[in-house]
């Protein structure tokens, strides 16, 4: 779970000058398949084709390796391959670069599809391209931005990424006597308040300084205008820093909320299970978070629609207004590696083809996932909250996952100023120095 969402640790950015070295020799770094135009129809194999004695590798971590069984078994019957699922262990992203780096290299893999994640492997020439792929025209609006880089798409996006946002629980809002979504910052801020003052629950937010990656939403929430408006392009080319007005501000807050006593009193310790249960019984009022630490709540119910519908809703919030943050997660997208072996490059993009089209019905069913598909239909138990986030999609912003070249330890850093050992100051200036640090390792002009 950790894996889906934290921010990405700094050895990352090591790890990619790793990758920039190995790919130095790799044979396969220069080669498309066979021959085929990147993105012509011949590139995309037929969906049901046969390729019997065809063997694949998919690499997964071990929060998402049920995901995708269903489709794995049901694209084996219709075409005589084997594709052999291996779980990566925890921390994922890290082990799948340290292994690439030493020359182990998978047919698939589940991986963040944002700028920064897919950055190593492209400079390398590790990655297939997957322009024209045949199922891109049917993605629900919003679901596209994400999975390109350097004017080309890279990852399949298998489902609507998580985005950020507000979960609450109803019953709380009801008896503090809130009858209206609360609009932009100042509009949570007040909610919380009422929460406070009415006792409708144990605190108005909860935190889990404890697991720690969930820190770093309340401040991500903040910036989604910003972000629109170009901040992390302008972080990315150092023209703006952490330290600077807007991102300063936004912790600055964070931090306001905490010193006035709205969130849980243990906030530096708590964890995902324990804010995940205030939240769902009703503890707590609100939480800022992405899908993943819903679905956590949602397990509580036994993903009981009709309990879930009942007490718990979502809400796209920002600075000023109802705006969600795109928070991609490595479950929601698989990309193909190049491998040298373009017989099985070709099994790869028409394993993705199936996913995508004749074995997609079956496989959000199967998983009882929002469908990122408008010719598929969203399957009947999803809860009403999934529907509302994954409607956020089209008008959200992207995130410091989704955008910035370099994604620091912001998440540890505010954890250890929930715990008292930085200011917020401090929290934005270690910030700073760990993504220059990871910028510059990954050759990025100006770090």
């Amino acid at each position: 779970m950790k894996r889906q969402i934290a921010g990405r640790l700094a050895i990352a950015g090591i790890l990619t000058a790793g990758l920039l070295l190995s790919g130095c020799g790799n044979p396969a770094a220069s080669s498309n398949s066979g021959g085929e135009e990147v993105g012509s129809a011949d590139y995309w194999p037929a969906a049901n084709g046969k390729l019997d004695g065809t063997k694949l590798t998919f690499w997964i971590g071990q929060s998402d390796n049920k995901m995708p069984l269903k489709v794995i078994a049901d694209f084996e019957k219709e075409t005589g391959a084997k594709i052999d699922l291996q779980t990566i262990p925890d921390s994922y992203e890290n082990n799948v670069q340290t292994k690439i780096t030493t020359g182990d290299m998978p047919d698939l893999a589940t991986w963040e599809p944002t700028n920064s994640m897919l950055a190593g492997f492209v400079a390398t020439g590790k990655l297939q391209k997957l322009d024209g792929a045949p199922w891109v025209k049917n993605y629900n609006p919003g679901i596209d931005k994400l999975g390109q880089t350097k004017g080309h798409r890279y990852a399949a996006l298998v489902s609507p990424v998580n985005v950020m946002g507000v979960w609450y629980n109803k019953d709380v809002f009801k008896k503090a006597g809130i009858t209206e979504d609360p609009k932009g910052w100042d509009g949570v801020v007040e909610a919380a308040r009422k929460i406070k003052d009415t006792n409708a629950a144990d605190s108005p937010f909860f935190e889990m300084g404890g697991s720690q990656w969930g820190t770093q939403w309340a401040v991500q929430v903040q910036l989604a205008e910003a972000a629109k408006d170009g901040l992390w392009d302008r972080v990315n080319t150092g023209k703006e820093k952490f330290t600077d007005d807007t991102i300063l501000t936004a912790i600055k807050n964070y931090k306001s909320l905490l010193d006035q006593g709205l969130f849980n009193k243990d906030a530096g310790s708590a964890t995902l299970d324990e804010q995940a249960e205030a939240l769902y019984s009703g503890k707590t009022g609100m939480v800022f978070g992405n899908n993943a630490q819903f679905n956590v709540a949602a397990a509580l119910a036994k993903n009981d629609k009709a309990k879930l519908d009942e007490s718990l809703g979502f809400l796209p919030i920002s600075k000023d207004g109802n705006i969600s943050s795109l928070s991609p997660g490595a479950s929601s997208a698989v990309v193909a590696f190049k491998t040298g072996d373009s017989k099985r490059e070709a099994a790869t993009r028409q394993f993705l083809n199936y996913w995508m089209s004749d074995g997609y019905k079956n496989f959000v069913n199967d998983r009882g996932l929002v469908s990122a598909l408008k010719t598929v239909e969203s399957p009947k138990n999803v809860p009403q909250a999934l529907l509302d986030a994954a409607s956020s999609l089209d008008e959200s912003a992207p995130s410091m996952q989704s955008a910035a070249v370099a994604n620091p330890d912001l998440y540890i850093n505010l954890a250890n100023m929930i715990n008292g050992t930085e200011t917020p100051e401090q929290v934005a200036k270690t910030t700073q120095d760990q993504f220059n640090q990871i910028a510059k390792a990954q050759g990025v002009s100006g770090f």
